[in-house]
Protein backbone atom coordinates (compact mmCIF):
# COMPACT_ATOMS: atom_id res chain seq x y z
CA UNK A 1 0.00 0.00 0.00
CA UNK A 2 0.90 3.45 -0.17
CA UNK A 3 2.79 4.92 2.97
CA UNK A 4 2.41 8.70 1.81
CA UNK A 5 -0.97 8.38 0.39
CA UNK A 6 -3.23 5.94 1.92
CA UNK A 7 -6.26 6.53 -0.64
CA UNK A 8 -4.59 6.09 -3.97
CA UNK A 9 -5.98 3.23 -4.84
CA UNK A 10 -9.31 4.29 -3.41
CA UNK A 11 -10.30 7.20 -5.14
CA UNK A 12 -14.40 6.73 -4.64
CA UNK A 13 -13.71 5.56 -0.72
CA UNK A 14 -12.17 8.70 -0.02
CA UNK A 15 -14.15 11.02 -1.63
CA UNK A 16 -17.16 9.63 0.30
CA UNK A 17 -15.92 8.85 3.71
CA UNK A 18 -13.41 11.90 3.13
CA UNK A 19 -14.13 14.32 1.53
CA UNK A 20 -17.68 13.96 2.60
CA UNK A 21 -19.26 14.94 -1.19
CA UNK A 22 -22.86 14.32 -1.58
CA UNK A 23 -25.41 15.29 -4.36
CA UNK A 24 -25.70 19.20 -3.86
CA UNK A 25 -21.51 19.56 -3.08
CA UNK A 26 -21.15 21.75 -5.92
CA UNK A 27 -24.72 22.74 -6.67
CA UNK A 28 -28.26 22.58 -6.59
CA UNK A 29 -29.59 18.91 -8.10
CA UNK A 30 -32.58 21.17 -9.39
CA UNK A 31 -32.56 24.65 -9.14
CA UNK A 32 -35.78 27.45 -9.75
CA UNK A 33 -34.94 30.89 -10.67
CA UNK A 34 -38.06 33.09 -10.97
CA UNK A 35 -38.36 36.87 -12.21
CA UNK A 36 -40.85 38.95 -11.37
CA UNK A 37 -41.90 41.48 -13.82
CA UNK A 38 -43.57 44.94 -14.13
CA UNK A 39 -45.88 45.55 -17.16
CA UNK A 40 -43.52 47.66 -18.92
CA UNK A 41 -40.48 45.92 -17.62
CA UNK A 42 -38.95 43.77 -19.83
CA UNK A 43 -36.61 40.32 -19.40
CA UNK A 44 -34.05 40.19 -17.73
CA UNK A 45 -36.26 41.92 -14.88
CA UNK A 46 -34.86 43.28 -11.22
CA UNK A 47 -36.66 41.22 -9.05
CA UNK A 48 -34.95 37.82 -9.55
CA UNK A 49 -34.96 34.90 -6.79
CA UNK A 50 -34.04 31.28 -7.44
CA UNK A 51 -35.21 28.13 -4.93
CA UNK A 52 -32.67 24.92 -4.62
CA UNK A 53 -33.80 21.52 -4.16
CA UNK A 54 -31.27 18.74 -3.13
CA UNK A 55 -31.57 14.62 -2.49
CA UNK A 56 -33.38 15.51 0.81
CA UNK A 57 -36.30 17.62 -0.69
CA UNK A 58 -36.76 14.90 -3.15
CA UNK A 59 -36.51 12.44 -0.46
CA UNK A 60 -39.43 13.73 1.65
CA UNK A 61 -41.28 14.77 -1.76
CA UNK A 62 -41.05 18.43 -0.82
CA UNK A 63 -40.06 19.09 -4.22
CA UNK A 64 -42.82 17.99 -5.84
CA UNK A 65 -45.08 20.06 -3.28
CA UNK A 66 -43.01 23.14 -4.57
CA UNK A 67 -43.13 23.12 -8.30
CA UNK A 68 -47.27 22.42 -7.54
CA UNK A 69 -46.92 26.08 -6.38
CA UNK A 70 -44.63 27.75 -8.68
CA UNK A 71 -46.34 25.54 -11.68
CA UNK A 72 -50.14 26.03 -12.03
CA UNK A 73 -50.98 22.76 -13.92
CA UNK A 74 -53.91 21.99 -15.22
CA UNK A 75 -55.35 18.43 -12.94
CA UNK A 76 -52.19 19.33 -10.56
CA UNK A 77 -50.32 16.00 -11.87
CA UNK A 78 -47.34 16.78 -9.35
CA UNK A 79 -49.60 17.49 -6.25
CA UNK A 80 -50.77 13.73 -7.50
CA UNK A 81 -47.63 12.12 -7.27
CA UNK A 82 -47.33 13.54 -3.87
CA UNK A 83 -50.16 12.43 -2.23
CA UNK A 84 -49.33 8.58 -4.38
CA UNK A 85 -45.89 8.88 -3.08
CA UNK A 86 -47.33 9.38 0.80
CA UNK A 87 -49.60 6.85 0.57
CA UNK A 88 -47.45 4.16 -1.14
CA UNK A 89 -44.22 5.74 1.27
CA UNK A 90 -44.57 7.62 4.05
CA UNK A 91 -48.05 6.83 5.27
CA UNK A 92 -47.33 3.07 3.80
CA UNK A 93 -46.34 0.15 5.15
CA UNK A 94 -43.57 -0.05 3.56
CA UNK A 95 -40.54 2.15 4.95
CA UNK A 96 -38.96 4.98 3.04
CA UNK A 97 -35.79 3.21 1.47
CA UNK A 98 -34.95 6.68 0.31
CA UNK A 99 -34.71 7.38 4.09
CA UNK A 100 -31.33 5.22 4.91
CA UNK A 101 -28.62 4.46 2.63
CA UNK A 102 -28.39 0.92 1.25
CA UNK A 103 -26.53 -1.42 3.20
CA UNK A 104 -24.76 -4.59 2.13
CA UNK A 105 -27.28 -7.79 1.61
CA UNK A 106 -26.79 -10.16 3.99
CA UNK A 107 -25.69 -13.02 1.46
CA UNK A 108 -22.49 -14.68 1.01
CA UNK A 109 -21.32 -13.25 -2.02
CA UNK A 110 -21.61 -9.68 -3.72
CA UNK A 111 -20.55 -8.99 -7.02
CA UNK A 112 -21.12 -5.61 -8.11
CA UNK A 113 -20.35 -4.21 -11.36
CA UNK A 114 -21.25 -1.09 -13.70
CA UNK A 115 -19.95 1.25 -16.39
CA UNK A 116 -18.49 4.47 -15.73
CA UNK A 117 -17.01 7.61 -18.15
CA UNK A 118 -20.18 8.42 -20.30
CA UNK A 119 -22.25 11.45 -20.08
CA UNK A 120 -24.99 11.49 -17.61
CA UNK A 121 -27.59 14.17 -16.61
CA UNK A 122 -27.06 14.92 -12.66
CA UNK A 123 -28.78 18.56 -12.94
CA UNK A 124 -31.41 20.95 -13.74
CA UNK A 125 -32.49 24.29 -14.00
CA UNK A 126 -36.30 25.80 -14.39
CA UNK A 127 -37.27 29.15 -14.96
CA UNK A 128 -40.49 31.20 -14.73
CA UNK A 129 -41.42 34.89 -15.15
CA UNK A 130 -44.41 36.30 -13.38
CA UNK A 131 -45.88 39.49 -14.05
CA UNK A 132 -46.84 41.56 -11.19
CA UNK A 133 -50.67 42.83 -11.83
CA UNK A 134 -50.27 45.28 -9.07
CA UNK A 135 -46.68 47.25 -8.36
CA UNK A 136 -48.14 48.35 -5.00
CA UNK A 137 -48.52 44.88 -3.99
CA UNK A 138 -45.54 42.77 -5.16
CA UNK A 139 -46.56 39.58 -4.06
CA UNK A 140 -49.71 39.26 -6.52
CA UNK A 141 -48.49 37.99 -9.58
CA UNK A 142 -49.65 36.00 -13.07
CA UNK A 143 -47.82 33.84 -15.21
CA UNK A 144 -46.53 35.24 -18.28
CA UNK A 145 -48.46 32.85 -20.16
CA UNK A 146 -51.74 34.13 -19.07
CA UNK A 147 -51.26 37.19 -21.11
CA UNK A 148 -52.95 34.88 -23.64
CA UNK A 149 -55.83 33.88 -21.02
CA UNK A 150 -54.88 30.28 -20.23
CA UNK A 151 -55.81 30.01 -16.69
CA UNK A 152 -52.83 27.60 -16.42
CA UNK A 153 -48.93 27.73 -16.58
CA UNK A 154 -48.10 24.67 -18.80
CA UNK A 155 -44.87 22.66 -17.83
CA UNK A 156 -42.18 23.77 -15.89
CA UNK A 157 -39.88 25.41 -18.42
CA UNK A 158 -35.96 23.52 -18.15
CA UNK A 159 -33.56 25.84 -19.57
CA UNK A 160 -30.35 24.64 -18.78
CA UNK A 161 -29.17 20.49 -17.88
CA UNK A 162 -25.97 20.19 -15.84
CA UNK A 163 -23.91 16.67 -17.15
CA UNK A 164 -21.07 14.98 -15.89
CA UNK A 165 -18.72 13.67 -18.47
CA UNK A 166 -15.93 11.32 -18.65
CA UNK A 167 -13.04 11.76 -16.12
CA UNK A 168 -15.40 14.09 -14.00
CA UNK A 169 -15.69 16.84 -16.25
CA UNK A 170 -19.01 19.02 -15.16
CA UNK A 171 -20.46 21.12 -18.29
CA UNK A 172 -23.78 22.93 -18.41
CA UNK A 173 -26.02 22.88 -21.69
CA UNK A 174 -29.05 25.26 -22.30
CA UNK A 175 -32.25 24.33 -23.83
CA UNK A 176 -32.95 28.26 -24.59
CA UNK A 177 -32.08 28.74 -28.19
CA UNK A 178 -30.20 31.50 -28.89
CA UNK A 179 -30.06 33.68 -32.09
CA UNK A 180 -26.96 32.83 -34.12
CA UNK A 181 -24.81 35.13 -35.41
CA UNK A 182 -23.88 36.71 -38.59
CA UNK A 183 -20.83 35.00 -39.15
CA UNK A 184 -22.28 31.44 -37.33
CA UNK A 185 -24.98 32.10 -40.04
CA UNK A 186 -23.38 32.78 -43.07
CA UNK A 187 -20.78 29.60 -42.23
CA UNK A 188 -23.66 27.15 -41.01
CA UNK A 189 -22.40 26.92 -38.31
CA UNK A 190 -23.79 25.52 -35.13
CA UNK A 191 -24.01 27.54 -31.54
CA UNK A 192 -22.07 25.72 -29.23
CA UNK A 193 -24.68 25.02 -26.84
CA UNK A 194 -22.29 22.85 -23.94
CA UNK A 195 -19.69 24.87 -22.04
CA UNK A 196 -17.92 24.13 -18.38
CA UNK A 197 -19.22 24.32 -15.37
CA UNK A 198 -17.47 27.55 -13.50
CA UNK A 199 -17.33 27.20 -9.82
CA UNK A 200 -15.42 30.58 -8.69
CA UNK A 201 -14.22 31.37 -12.15
CA UNK A 202 -12.69 28.00 -12.51
CA UNK A 203 -13.90 24.52 -14.15
CA UNK A 204 -15.33 22.39 -11.94
CA UNK A 205 -14.55 18.76 -11.61
CA UNK A 206 -15.45 17.05 -8.03
CA UNK A 207 -15.25 13.15 -9.24
CA UNK A 208 -12.52 11.32 -11.04
CA UNK A 209 -15.60 9.22 -13.22
CA UNK A 210 -19.07 10.44 -14.46
CA UNK A 211 -22.17 8.01 -14.32
CA UNK A 212 -23.19 5.07 -16.70
CA UNK A 213 -25.36 7.78 -19.04
CA UNK A 214 -28.62 6.69 -16.69
CA UNK A 215 -27.47 6.74 -13.30
CA UNK A 216 -24.70 9.72 -11.82
CA UNK A 217 -21.13 8.00 -10.17
CA UNK A 218 -21.78 9.65 -6.89
CA UNK A 219 -24.82 7.01 -6.86
CA UNK A 220 -22.80 4.34 -8.45
CA UNK A 221 -19.42 4.69 -6.09
CA UNK A 222 -22.02 3.91 -2.93
CA UNK A 223 -21.20 0.30 -3.59
CA UNK A 224 -17.57 0.95 -2.58
CA UNK A 225 -18.76 1.64 1.34
CA UNK A 226 -20.06 -2.25 0.99
CA UNK A 227 -16.18 -3.32 0.67
CA UNK A 228 -15.77 -2.11 4.26
CA UNK A 229 -18.89 -4.28 5.37
CA UNK A 230 -16.07 -6.31 7.34
CA UNK A 231 -14.39 -3.58 9.22
CA UNK A 232 -18.12 -3.24 11.06
CA UNK A 233 -17.25 -6.21 12.33
CA UNK A 234 -14.46 -5.05 14.53
CA UNK A 235 -14.47 -4.21 17.91
CA UNK A 236 -13.36 -0.63 18.94
CA UNK A 237 -10.77 -0.92 21.37
CA UNK A 238 -7.66 1.20 22.45
CA UNK A 239 -5.66 -2.14 23.42
CA UNK A 240 -3.90 -3.33 20.71
CA UNK A 241 -2.80 -6.35 22.53
CA UNK A 242 -6.29 -7.61 23.70
CA UNK A 243 -7.49 -10.60 21.39
CA UNK A 244 -9.61 -10.32 18.38
CA UNK A 245 -12.92 -11.58 18.63
CA UNK A 246 -14.00 -14.75 16.28
CA UNK A 247 -15.24 -13.60 13.30
CA UNK A 248 -13.31 -9.66 13.17
CA UNK A 249 -11.84 -9.09 10.09
CA UNK A 250 -7.73 -9.04 10.94
CA UNK A 251 -5.80 -6.58 9.32
CA UNK A 252 -3.86 -3.59 10.06
CA UNK A 253 -5.90 -1.01 12.76
CA UNK A 254 -4.89 1.59 11.64
CA UNK A 255 -5.97 1.24 8.11
CA UNK A 256 -9.32 -0.44 7.03
CA UNK A 257 -7.95 0.13 3.38
CA UNK A 258 -5.49 -2.29 3.97
CA UNK A 259 -8.10 -5.35 3.65
CA UNK A 260 -9.25 -5.03 0.21
CA UNK A 261 -7.49 -6.33 -2.69
CA UNK A 262 -7.29 -3.90 -5.91
CA UNK A 263 -6.32 -4.69 -9.33
CA UNK A 264 -6.97 -3.23 -12.60
CA UNK A 265 -7.11 -4.88 -16.15
CA UNK A 266 -5.88 -2.44 -18.85
CA UNK A 267 -7.86 -1.22 -22.03
CA UNK A 268 -7.63 -3.77 -24.84
CA UNK A 269 -5.96 -6.57 -21.75
CA UNK A 270 -6.64 -9.93 -20.78
CA UNK A 271 -4.47 -9.97 -17.14
CA UNK A 272 -5.39 -8.65 -14.07
CA UNK A 273 -2.11 -6.07 -12.34
CA UNK A 274 -2.00 -5.24 -9.25
CA UNK A 275 -3.26 -1.61 -8.29
CA UNK A 276 -5.88 0.72 -9.65
CA UNK A 277 -3.67 1.69 -12.49
CA UNK A 278 -4.01 5.30 -14.39
CA UNK A 279 -5.71 8.37 -12.49
CA UNK A 280 -8.72 8.43 -15.46
CA UNK A 281 -8.36 11.84 -14.98
CA UNK A 282 -4.45 12.18 -16.58
CA UNK A 283 -5.20 12.66 -20.30
CA UNK A 284 -2.00 12.56 -20.98
CA UNK A 285 -1.50 8.85 -19.90
CA UNK A 286 -2.40 6.50 -22.84
CA UNK A 287 -4.15 3.93 -20.56
CA UNK A 288 -6.44 6.68 -19.48
CA UNK A 289 -10.30 6.50 -22.15
CA UNK A 290 -11.04 9.40 -23.93
CA UNK A 291 -14.45 10.48 -24.76
CA UNK A 292 -14.00 10.12 -28.54
CA UNK A 293 -13.93 5.79 -27.92
CA UNK A 294 -17.09 5.66 -26.05
CA UNK A 295 -19.29 3.55 -28.78
CA UNK A 296 -21.05 1.04 -27.27
CA UNK A 297 -22.86 0.08 -30.51
CA UNK A 298 -22.46 -3.10 -32.43
CA UNK A 299 -19.75 -1.54 -34.35
CA UNK A 300 -17.67 -3.78 -31.38
CA UNK A 301 -17.38 -7.40 -31.38
CA UNK A 302 -20.53 -9.15 -28.68
CA UNK A 303 -22.73 -5.97 -29.76
CA UNK A 304 -20.92 -4.02 -26.87
CA UNK A 305 -17.33 -2.17 -25.91
CA UNK A 306 -14.90 -4.51 -26.11
CA UNK A 307 -12.07 -4.83 -23.53
CA UNK A 308 -12.31 -1.64 -21.71
CA UNK A 309 -10.25 -0.76 -18.81
CA UNK A 310 -11.83 -2.30 -15.75
CA UNK A 311 -10.90 -1.89 -12.15
CA UNK A 312 -11.86 -4.40 -9.57
CA UNK A 313 -11.59 -4.38 -5.27
CA UNK A 314 -12.09 -7.30 -3.56
CA UNK A 315 -12.85 -7.93 0.18
CA UNK A 316 -13.73 -10.96 2.68
CA UNK A 317 -14.61 -11.04 6.24
CA UNK A 318 -16.23 -13.97 8.77
CA UNK A 319 -19.59 -13.68 10.08
CA UNK A 320 -19.31 -13.08 13.70
CA UNK A 321 -22.50 -14.64 14.59
CA UNK A 322 -22.44 -17.69 12.10
CA UNK A 323 -18.57 -17.82 11.19
CA UNK A 324 -19.59 -17.92 7.23
CA UNK A 325 -17.10 -16.77 5.46
CA UNK A 326 -18.31 -13.66 3.03
CA UNK A 327 -17.05 -11.37 -0.24
CA UNK A 328 -17.99 -8.45 -1.85
CA UNK A 329 -16.43 -7.36 -5.36
CA UNK A 330 -17.09 -4.12 -7.11
CA UNK A 331 -15.95 -3.98 -10.73
CA UNK A 332 -15.82 -0.72 -13.06
CA UNK A 333 -16.16 -1.03 -16.75
CA UNK A 334 -14.63 2.27 -18.08
CA UNK A 335 -16.97 3.73 -20.89
CA UNK A 336 -19.94 0.65 -20.91
CA UNK A 337 -23.34 2.70 -20.38
CA UNK A 338 -26.13 1.54 -18.48
CA UNK A 339 -28.18 -0.62 -20.92
CA UNK A 340 -25.06 -2.71 -22.09
CA UNK A 341 -23.94 -3.55 -18.22
CA UNK A 342 -25.85 -7.01 -18.12
CA UNK A 343 -24.98 -7.82 -21.90
CA UNK A 344 -21.39 -6.95 -21.75
CA UNK A 345 -18.95 -9.90 -22.52
CA UNK A 346 -15.70 -8.76 -20.30
CA UNK A 347 -18.39 -8.01 -17.01
CA UNK A 348 -20.01 -11.17 -17.28
CA UNK A 349 -16.76 -12.72 -18.01
CA UNK A 350 -15.15 -11.02 -14.77
CA UNK A 351 -18.20 -11.59 -12.84
CA UNK A 352 -18.78 -15.48 -13.50
CA UNK A 353 -15.18 -16.27 -13.22
CA UNK A 354 -15.20 -15.41 -9.57
CA UNK A 355 -19.35 -17.25 -9.02
CA UNK A 356 -17.44 -20.61 -10.49
CA UNK A 357 -14.62 -20.34 -8.40
CA UNK A 358 -16.91 -19.35 -5.42
CA UNK A 359 -19.03 -23.04 -6.35
CA UNK A 360 -16.19 -24.56 -6.47
CA UNK A 361 -14.97 -23.39 -3.17
CA UNK A 362 -18.20 -23.66 -1.62
CA UNK A 363 -19.61 -26.84 -2.79
CA UNK A 364 -16.50 -29.10 -3.94
CA UNK A 365 -17.12 -31.23 -6.55
CA UNK A 366 -20.11 -32.07 -6.94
Amino acid sequence: RNQTNPWKDFPALRLLLKDRVDFDSLFPIVQVQREFCEEDENSPCNNQTSANFGAKDVMDGRIFDQFSQIWNEKDDPLGVKLDQLRQSWWQGTVPNMLETTPDRPHIKHVILAYGTDVATEIGYVYRKTDLVQNSSATNTTTSSKKESNDPYDGLPSMTEIIWEEPQGRLVRESKVVEPATFTETLLRKKKQNRRPLKVNGESASWLHHSGDGTIPYISLMWAHTWLLHATRAMRTTTNTTASMLEGERISNPNNALDSIKVTHRPKGGNEWVEGYGADPRDEEDGDSESSSDGDTGTSHPHGTKYKPKMVRFQSSGKSRSSGMEYTTTVIEAIGVEHKETTRNYDILAAAFTDVLKFLHDDYGDI
